[in-house]
């Protein structure tokens, strides 16, 4: 399903600071224009009544260019300016889509404040700074995503692969495939990179579907699980869970080698000041304990600072608990 990138339509690369991207709280709209709605265009607002010099002290509610809001600018409020100048054939796609959608993105995109659209391949687009254009020649399938038109999410990843590397392509496909509320699958990711030979990245996506792996909780996890597997170490099961006497789920490990009894985990240290997410934690490591689990600890300083050393306390025990019990 190819498509095309758009030059002109990029300028604002990703993590740049522009007045464009900023938010803003806007003045309320002028009592001369009540037929506007949460966002308009300079056109609409003299349609509907405002002198000319009204509409152009509109700045400080301005969303992009020749588009303004009538509060303050949120994702939902960029979407809707894009769309309106847009066209009626025009989706939200790549990091828009995903947000919408509540995925997690990796810290470089997330950084990124232009709305993704794709529009048909011969539509006329004015230039802007703030979206990040995807002119397709055969758009990819469209849904909704909170009641905006969006990409389908598996296509709207796979737009992200000219411009994302591939961890954060991994990170991704396991953040739409995530253990709770997944918004997409394996195999749907699969079928869209299949159905779209031929179109910028595409190598990148097929290496990343080859790493990814459903029923993650965090991208941190993510790039745990990669840390192990590049190493050489075998592939740990995600998020397994541990089972009472009576089969009942009490907990999930991030990581585990469950034949070898070991568990290698995340710790963010978000629950440093919660006393009682400190206490459910520390009930939780006994229980695992006693159960006769091995749990590694693993913390953000030890990924950046310290990676080498994760992977052999893991590496150690896993030859040391492979003899007790078997492989992993």
């Amino acid at each position: 399903m190819p498509w095309v990138e758009d030059s002109v339509s990029t300028g604002a690369q990703i993590g740049a600071d522009s007045p464009h991207s900023t938010s803003v709280t806007a003045v309320p709209l002028l009592p001369t224009a009540p037929a506007l709605g949460p966002v308009f265009t300079r056109a609409q607002a003299l349609a509907a009544g405002m002198a000319r010099a009204q509409v152009d002290r509109l700045g400080d509610q301005r969303v992009m260019h020749g588009v303004y809001a009538s509060a303050r600018t949120t994702l939902a409020t960029r979407v809707r300016a894009a769309l309106a100048i847009a066209g009626p054939d025009a989706a939200v796609t790549g990091v828009t889509a995903l947000q919408l959608a509540g995925v997690d993105l990796p810290a470089r995109l997330a950084r990124d404040t232009r709305v993704w659209v794709q529009v048909p391949h011969d539509q006329h687009w004015p230039r802007r700074l703030e979206v990040r254009l995807i002119r397709a020649r055969s758009p990819a399938p469209v849904t909704r995503v909170r009641r905006f038109p969006a990409v389908q999410l598996p296509y709207a990843w796979l737009h992200l692969a000219a411009e994302a590397n591939l961890d954060e392509m991994i990170e991704l496909s396991d953040g739409l495939t995530r253990r709770r509320n997944p918004v997409s699958s394996p195999a749907a990711i699969q079928a869209a990179v299949a159905a779209s030979t031929g179109v910028p990245g595409i190598q990148l996506a097929r290496s990343a579907c080859r790493w990814s792996m459903p029923g993650t909780d965090s991208i941190p996890e993510t790039d745990l699980r990669l840390l192990l597997v590049r190493a050489g170490l075998p592939v740990p099961a995600v998020n397994p869970p541990v089972r009472d006497e009576t089969g009942r789920p009490m907990y999930w490990l991030d990581l585990a080698y469950s034949r070898a009894w070991l568990a290698v985990e995340y710790d963010g240290a978000d629950h440093v000041n919660d006393r009682r997410r400190m206490e459910d934690d520390a009930r939780r490591r006994r229980y695992l304990e006693d159960q006769g689990w091995r749990i590694i600890t693993v913390t953000a300083a030890d990924m950046v600072g310290n990676p080498v050393d994760v992977v052999e306390s893991v590496r150690n025990a896993l030859v040391m608990r492979t003899r007790l019990y078997g492989g992993p």
